[in-house]
This record gives structure tokens, sequence and C-alpha cells, in this order.
């Protein structure tokens, strides 16, 4: 139990900075306003959630009659969140909490309500794997956090959960990508690498996440 307190606090302290750092976007939730910015937020990355979840939860992860006039949802999608890993833990979380009667089952307007929780989530998850990774490089505790903080709150993550939530995702790959590279360096053992590359391609998350106006 010794062991795991740290890892208890460490995550209580990275959720709740990330939820202070979502201070604003759940007072616009509580005043019925979204964490979602206008075009490709509202007309794309909710209709598609809905649609996949939909899917995803009757069995068929590759086509949908409802997809244009019928189309592979799988490849088409797949610049959007059909091979999101993360997308597809919360659709399996949700899907949980459907079946036992503690939601009913999610449409648009969910998702568009549940977007400030999943990206506090995420950025916690963001501010865990790069502060143990920065541990792993023989940072202390706190210059790790700071390190940790400095790289999770960028202003690019929170432009990139509003307006394209699946680019947000590279912020998690970077720095396994990055802990590959020091078990090679270090330890040479390159299989970290090599799983963090194959999450990064299976995900087609950008690493250098810059939309291009």
């Amino acid at each position: 139990m010794r062991k795991l307190r740290p890892l208890f606090i460490l995550t209580f302290l990275c959720l709740f900075l990330s939820t202070a750092a979502h201070a604003a976007y759940l007072v616009e939730w509580a005043g019925d306003r979204f964490m979602l910015g206008p075009n490709d937020g509202l007309s794309q990355m909710m209709p598609f959630k809905a649609m996949l979840y939909e899917q995803y939860t009757s069995g068929e992860f590759f086509y949908s009659p409802f997809f244009g006039l019928g189309s592979g949802t799988y490849s088409g999608l797949s610049y959007y969140f059909s091979t999101s890993i993360f997308f597809a833990l919360t659709v399996n979380f949700f899907f949980i909490f459907e079946l036992l009667g503690v939601i009913t089952e999610p449409d648009i307007l969910f998702w568009a309500h549940a977007a400030v929780f999943i990206n506090i989530v995420k950025l916690a998850l963001v501010l865990i794997v790069s502060y143990l990774i920065f541990r792993y490089m023989k940072f202390q505790p706190v210059p790790a956090f700071l390190g940790a903080s400095i790289y999770g709150l960028s202003s690019m993550y929170f432009r990139h959960a509003v307006y394209w939530e699946f680019f947000a995702d590279a912020y998690l790959w970077l720095p396994l990508l990055i802990f590959g590279i020091e078990k090679i360096l270090r330890e040479q053992r390159p299989g970290w690498f090599i799983a963090a590359a194959q999450f990064t391609f299976t995900a087609r998350c950008r690493l250098i996440p810059v939309e291009a106006e």
C-alpha cells in the first residue's frame, strides 16, 4: 500500500490541476455551453462520435449504411475517431455505464456535454505520463511536475481539445515516444519505442499538432 500511495497522490494532484485548468470551461458548461469550437467542433466531431458509438456498441466496426449513402466508417473516419485509442476506451467506459443504467444511450447532446470531462481526464493522463517519464530521466519530483505542467497546460493542447479533439491525443503519444528513445539510449531496450510508435501510427496522431489555416 505504501508503494501505491505516491501514485494515488500523483493522480489526485494531476486530476486537481487538470480540473483547475478547465475551470473556465466548467463555468461555461454550467451555463449550458460546451467545450467545442465552431464549424468542425460542432458539425463534425459530435455527429461522428455519436455515430461511431452506436456502431461500435452494436458490433459494427467498419461500415454504416447511414454514413453518406453507405460507406466504410473505419477508413472514412480514420482521420477523426475510428482509429483513436482514447476514443475507443471512452466508448467502452460509457457503454459499461449504459449497461448499468447510469446513463441513457449517448446522443450528440450527451457528447457535447461530456467533452469537458473527457478532456479533463485526458489532460490528467498527459500530466501523469509526462511526470513519470521526467522521473525516469532522473528529474527531482518538483521539477518533474513543473515540466509536466508546462507541457500539458500549453495553449496548443486546449486549442486542439476545443476544435479537433483527436489531435490532443498526440500529447499522450509524444511522451511515450520520448520514453522509448530514452529506453534505447539508457538500457538498449527498443520494445517501448516500438510499442509507442505502433500506438502513434495506429492512432494517426500528429506528433506536432499544428493545423494549417
